[in-house]
């Protein structure tokens, strides 16, 4: 799912119904452990000790999403209504110690943003209100303009109604919720045994009700191809964390190369599709390629 706001991932209350609506559900009435990151882990303001914890739970995220036998994935890919009284919220995240950082730096501010009212200095960061969410959103995307507004880290709404296939975080949750299923496509053996005694991976929650979601992923792309896509379309999506798209790419990487492992030593040869030159009798010979 799409966190909605920066300080809290449910403003409206939507995804915890749509949660407690599944596990009353047949789909989830199983589930005994809930794995839930604003809740599971240590959020901000973090002490040093959190942040290590925090930073060790991110290395194996991928594993949480993506275990076939331990658990099964929860996705919520409608992004609830902003609520009226967030219209037009700002949020300016600034250097420490920068030109920004302190009450004083208001004045500053409405020279590059614009008219605003309500502003609220916190620690590391500004919430301005302005008159309209259009006008909100205008001060945003002047904002990224190089040297607009120096002493800014990033600029951007308070609510985040961004597609989520178009956020960073949740390509990556999903791709790795399904990238064993995909690879299952290409073991077919194995694919039948886990099919007929696991539960279903994906469970989407929004919407009608749950629903046991469909593996587009398992399409007969090629391991390659479905990688390269992935990682170009990670590259491609929003991230509100400075630096986070490099992290992410990396732990889809690893994920990928320890699934395929996992799989490879279960001991059933892989399926793929020979291309390339043969001889009068149909066999291969000279040059070619095997695709999985």
């Amino acid at each position: 799912y799409g966190w909605a706001s920066p300080d809290h991932p449910d403003v409206t209350g939507e995804y915890l119904a749509n949660v407690r609506r599944f596990l009353r559900h047949p789909l989830g009435e199983h589930v005994t452990a809930l794995f839930w990151d604003f809740s599971s882990l240590p959020q901000k303001p973090r002490t040093a000790a959190e942040d290590e914890f925090f930073y060790q739970a991110l290395k194996v995220m991928g594993d949480v999403y993506a275990s076939l036998f331990g658990t099964i994935v929860i996705r919520h890919r409608s992004v609830p209504a902003r609520p009226a009284e967030l219209d037009g919220e700002v949020v300016i995240l600034v250097e420490k110690g920068g030109g920004l950082d302190g009450a004083g730096a208001e004045a500053e501010m409405r020279s590059a943003l614009g008219a605003f009212e309500n502003a609220r200095f916190e620690e590391g960061r500004w919430r301005v209100r302005f008159p309209t969410h259009a006008a909100a959103e205008e001060a945003v995307e002047a904002a990224a303009a190089a040297g607009a507004l120096p002493g800014a880290i990033a600029v951007f709404l308070f609510y985040n109604g961004r597609p989520y296939l178009a956020r960073g975080w949740t390509t990556f949750e999903s791709a790795v919720s399904t990238e064993a299923l995909a690879r299952l496509a290409y073991f077919p053996g194995l694919g039948k045994l886990l099919e007929e005694r696991l539960t279903p991976k994906v469970v989407e929650i929004d919407g009608a009700g749950p629903r046991v979601a469909e593996m587009e992923d398992r399409a007969d792309e090629g391991m390659g191809p479905r990688n390269k896509r992935v990682i170009a379309a990670i590259e491609a999506a929003s991230f509100t964390g400075k630096g986070d798209k490099p992290v992410v790419v990396q732990l889809y990487r690893d994920y990928a190369t320890k699934v395929n492992n996992a799989m490879v030593a279960s001991g059933e040869a892989q399926e793929g599709e020979y291309e390339g030159e043969r001889n009068a009798a149909g066999e291969r010979e000279g040059r070619g390629v095997y695709r999985y």
